[in-house]
């Protein structure tokens, strides 16, 4: 206790004195990732469109927030995202932003969720897996949509997390809260939930059937799994605790108990989708969108696939990965509801896989003079000759989209971009002898490759924000299938603008509309209560203000009418693209024919009320 100094015994120059703070640069480049993550997802969220379906479960919260809302009643498919969204509707009205928020943010922590598991991957290899979840065209676009399905994927890790801790220590509460993360996925979250759940069950039984078939001696302390503690899982606490949680989350905290009903709606959709595909996509869309947008992951998947299976030592870590992304792939096959969103089901694994091979690129040593610069100057330079390669393979792509399929030998290509890719080729070569001569072959080899990814992980990013705003109307994107189009904007401009004028400012226009009261033209006038939806035009002869579809040509409303037609949703059919277009398409998304409304609707306004000389206001 002598050896003790009190702070009273400390001289009063030293107490004067301010302790330095020092801060890690692993936490700037979090930090630095945190704020490009948000920004990516916040920035215009509000102005690209709900789609059909994110259209259908905002409305299914708004007429519980504000009852006087035209339309019945929608049950939710996602208990959770209706209980997010009655919340954002209560604090911040009804809006683009609003509807999308919760989602947006729970993106950017699933962007960094594999901080989690820093003890069990080693920095280096978690800071990789953040990186590429936060390159990732997949978890950008689909962070910055109203889906449950980010939600699914970041429970789904919550709860491994978890187990983990559950299995480290034995402690019931982490055992609860994988019991809760597990229920959450099947019952609140996502219809498809129950197919992650099973993913992850079966890499489970896989990674101790490969142990076991693997292993001649007995396996060391560490990876003994524990059965006894899995025998003693508190199930009499667990269960009781997940069905308040899901009678709680669904009934909004017992505010509105007819909400108990998405529950079953949540699992109905689900058994609909294991045998009814979504319309306009073909089989096995998850698959393939998962190989258009993210072809690094899969090539880096595969060899960390084949690593794995020729390896004397794998980690149990690795083992289940692998086992999850192989039961991904196939129940994703499997699973005939996939839509855009659940190729997060495959990123997952395979960033986590892709990780593994990244890692012994950095990690992974030349000879002992080799400066530790020499890698990233090659990863530099190999990096900005890619780009000289794709700006040249590009105008190859746009030459081959004007080629008719029967006359290959038509085609005109610029000899320019032919000498550019050559001479980008050359350069990496002579690169690559005067490098391994220098530094050894592994430095020249590792170096190029993480060159290679750094590009394709740039690209990644613009990739995602082309498809979440610049494409988002755009059914040209293999991502977006008949998407809602950018001009419903001016048709709910065109309705304030009458209101005020009308109204000064009320939303009290009366409208007609011929349109399912539970799509986006029914969003686009949630909060003009005085809106009916009719089933039959001549149910709105006279009226002020009608919404009929666009096939209706000069329908008779009993009067003199002005009309202005806006498209709803955009369709363009995929087959069409040839062997020799695929190249444009799939690298800038050009084609000989674009996309087209595939559904319209017509503003109709009696003459009087355009004139601007009878007021808009229901009698």
């Amino acid at each position: 206790m002598d050896s003790i100094q009190s702070f009273d015994q400390v001289p009063s120059e030293n107490r004067l004195l301010p302790r330095r703070l020092t801060i890690r640069g692993e936490v700037v480049i979090y930090v630095g990732i945190v704020l490009l993550a948000l920004v990516l997802r916040i920035a215009q969220i509000d102005v690209v469109p709900l789609s059909s379906h994110e259209a259908q479960q905002a409305l299914a919260a708004w007429r519980v927030v504000y009852p006087e809302a035209a339309g019945s009643l929608i049950v939710p498919e996602s208990p959770l995202l209706f209980a997010l969204h009655t919340m954002a509707y209560s604090v911040l009205g009804p809006s683009e932003f609003s509807t999308r928020i919760f989602t947006v943010l729970a993106g950017v922590l699933l962007v960094l969720s594999p901080l989690l598991f820093s003890r069990l991957l080693g920095k280096t290899r978690t800071l990789i897996l953040v990186l590429l979840l936060a390159c990732s065209p997949s978890v950008l676009a689909t962070s910055r949509a109203d889906s449950p399905v980010i939600w699914t994927m970041l429970v789904a890790v919550v709860g491994l997390w978890s187990l983990w801790r559950y299995r480290e220590t034995g402690h019931s509460r982490f055992a609860i809260q994988t019991t809760l993360c597990a229920v959450a996925m099947v019952f609140l979250i996502d219809p498809a939930g129950i197919v992650v759940v099973l993913s992850l069950i079966l890499a489970g039984l896989f990674t101790i059937w490969y142990r076991s078939s693997t292993t001649e001696e007995e396996p060391p302390l560490d990876e003994v799994v524990p059965e006894g503690r899995f025998r003693a899982w508190p199930w009499a606490a667990a269960f009781p605790i997940a069905l308040l949680m899901v009678f709680l989350v669904s009934t909004l905290f017992m505010l509105y108990p007819a909400g108990v009903s998405s529950v079953g709606e949540l699992l109905s959709t689900g058994l609909h989708g294991l045998t009814t595909p979504r319309p306009y996509l073909p089989p096995f869309f998850a698959f393939l969108a998962t190989l258009f947008y993210e072809p690094m992951l899969f090539v880096m998947g595969v060899a960390a696939v084949f690593g794995i299976l020729t390896s004397d030592e794998v980690s149990l870590q690795d083992r289940f990965l692998l086992g999850w992304l192989i039961f991904s792939i196939l129940l994703s096959l499997i699973y005939a509801g996939t839509g855009a969103e659940n190729t997060l089901w495959l990123v997952l694994p395979l960033a986590a896989l892709s990780s593994r091979i990244i890692t012994e690129l950095v990690r992974g040593g030349g000879r002992f003079f080799a400066p530790r610069w020499s890698r990233w100057f090659i990863a530099v330079v190999v990096g900005m000759l890619m780009a000289m390669i794709s700006v040249h393979v590009q105008s190859i792509a746009r030459a081959l989209m004007t080629t008719p399929e029967v006359s290959l030998q038509q085609v005109n290509i610029n000899p320019q971009n032919l000498i550019g890719i050559v001479i980008a080729v050359l350069l990496i070569l002579i690169g690559y002898f005067l490098a391994s001569s220098e530094w050894g072959e592994g430095v020249a080899i590792r170096g190029g490759v993480l060159g290679v990814l750094v590009f394709v992980m740039v690209t990644s990013l613009g990739n995602g924000w082309h498809i979440s705003v610049d494409n988002a109307d755009n059914a040209v994107e293999f991502w977006s299938r008949n998407p809602t189009s950018y001009q419903t904007a001016q048709l709910r401009q065109t309705l304030i603008e009458l209101s005020n004028r009308q109204t000064s400012g009320f939303p009290e226009l009366a409208v007609s509309a011929l349109a399912p009261d539970d799509g986006v033209v029914a969003w686009l006038l949630r909060d003009f209560p005085n809106t009916t939806f009719i089933t039959d035009a001549t149910a709105a002869k006279g009226q002020g203000v009608v919404l009929l579809p666009s096939t209706m040509d000069k329908p008779d409303l009993g009067g003199a009418y002005v009309g202005h037609t806006v498209a709803i949703s955009n369709g363009w059919d995929f087959r069409s693209i040839g062997l020799l277009n695929f190249p444009a398409w799939w690298l800038q998304r050009r084609t000989l024919t674009g996309d087209l409304p595939s559904d319209s609707i017509t503003m109709w306004l009696r003459q009087d009320i355009y004139n601007g000389t009878k007021p808009l206001v229901p009698q």
